[in-house]
């Protein structure tokens, strides 16, 4: 059976199923034909996947992230970025960069983060004649930051699935996902040259200060959370209410750009994107409690130590499966397919439970720029409206950018384990 439901889940999405349907029908289908189960248990794991006190931080990060972007908070963020490092060879992708860095700590959505930053700095690069393939993939490169720097939904559903620490979770990506932006200011300055992208006039120190201290309250807002959390002040789902109300009063009465009349319209789009996510949810919890009732995990975690008992060569082809995964199957929905097998595998081979998640977030993540998926390279090229065709040549280089940093930090698991032991011992 394990065999049909792969062969189903595939051909559904090959003819254009989205994915958590074409996951939700191919498990329906193997439980009636298998006969054993009621159709109606698929009904409560669906239930039962997204019942969890933790899931409901999600709705409170988008819509805070939404409430943020509406509030100004991304023009000040850039405007601060642009005085760290506009003048830099390659100016507006840095800013882009760093204002992306910056805004993960906000959103903790890769697509939120994209689209933030990205409605504004990239037709700004356009204009100053960067080219649209690099743009698009630059700027969908920086967008996965923001599931990897705390907070995160992706490691909100990952703790949610494990019973790991949300908290450690969320640490272990502060050092990889500057790594991730750094790697890519590298690859950014390298295409600067090679194609002559100047860098914009460098801000007076004055200028400097006024666009750091317009910055202050957004950039205040990870410290709340992050700091409430460790600080055993409220749980993640409290953090995302706190991170709310933050957001209206910063909107409201210091950026005093929010007004009554946009929060139908925010609350309805933070409720669609939320009610989209967690329809994911419902359905790869169906699907993955199917593989369950298969032992799919059992047998994968055979198979994997049947093949070597080395832990590096197991986590070179954990890395390499998930790089194939990542590019066809949607981050979230691979996420809680595969979670259980990963995590039984990570325990197989004693791999820090923490180090382990990080890895594998990050390497979803870069599924996210690769086709034929590539949902962030696919929203970046509709926003500027440019074919798919020019970002190819791009992709390679990012890809490989953000593969070093996955490598350094899987096999040197101090990037990743430090903060959280700094903290939680």
């Amino acid at each position: 059976m394990l065999v049909l439901l792969f062969v189903l889940v595939t051909i559904l999405m090959v003819v254009g199923m989205p994915v958590a349907l074409a996951m939700g029908l191919s498990a329906l289908v193997v439980v009636l034909l298998k006969g054993e189960t009621s159709p109606m248990v698929l009904a409560q794991r669906m239930f039962v996947g997204v019942d969890s006190l933790p899931l409901l931080a999600i709705p409170y990060f988008i819509l805070a992230g939404a409430l943020m972007e509406a509030g100004g908070i991304s023009v000040r963020l850039i405007r601060f970025a642009s005085t760290l490092v506009g003048h830099i060879r390659g100016g507006l992708g840095m800013v882009a960069v760093v204002a992306s860095m910056i805004f993960a700590g906000i959103s903790g959505s890769a697509a939120a983060d994209t689209s933030a930053i990205g409605s504004i700095m990239m037709p700004a690069m356009i204009r100053r004649g960067y080219k649209r393939g690099f743009v698009c993939v630059l700027q969908a490169s920086a967008g996965t930051i923001g599931p990897i720097i705390p907070p995160s939904i992706l490691m909100i559903i990952y703790g949610s699935m494990t019973g790991l620490s949300i908290g450690q979770l969320f640490l272990a990506g502060l050092i990889p996902g500057i790594l991730v932006g750094f790697s890519l200011m590298g690859l950014t300055y390298y295409y600067a040259v090679r194609d002559g992208y100047e860098g914009e006039p460098r801000a007076t120190l004055r200028d400097a200060l006024g666009a750091a201290w317009a910055a202050l309250p957004a950039m205040a807002l990870p410290v709340v959370i992050i700091g409430g959390i460790l600080g055993g002040i409220f749980t993640a789902t409290e953090a995302g209410v706190t991170a709310v109300v933050y957001a209206l009063i910063v909107g409201f009465f210091v950026y005093r750009e929010l007004h009554w009349r946009d929060l139908p319209k925010l609350l309805a789009s933070a409720a669609m994107t939320s009610f989209g996510l967690l329809f994911i949810v419902a359905n790869a919890a169906m699907f993955g409690w199917v593989l369950a009732r298969e032992e799919f995990p059992r047998l994968t975690v055979g198979f994997l130590t049947s093949l070597t008992s080395d832990p590096n060569i197991i986590m070179l082809l954990v890395i390499l499966f998930l790089l194939l995964v990542g590019c066809f199957v949607e981050t979230i929905s691979a996420m809680i397919i595969l979670v259980p097998m990963l995590f039984a595998t990570g325990a197989a081979y004693k791999f820090d439970p923490i180090h382990f998640a990080l890895v594998i977030v990050v390497l979803l993540l870069i599924g996210t720029i690769t086709p034929p998926v590539g949902i962030l390279l696919y929203l970046t090229c509709a926003m500027t409206k440019t074919p798919i065709n020019e970002t190819l040549r791009y992709i390679t280089p990012f890809v490989l950018a953000m593969l070093l940093v996955v490598l350094l930090v899987a096999y040197v698991p101090w990037f990743a384990l430090f903060v959280p032991r700094l903290f939680f011992g």
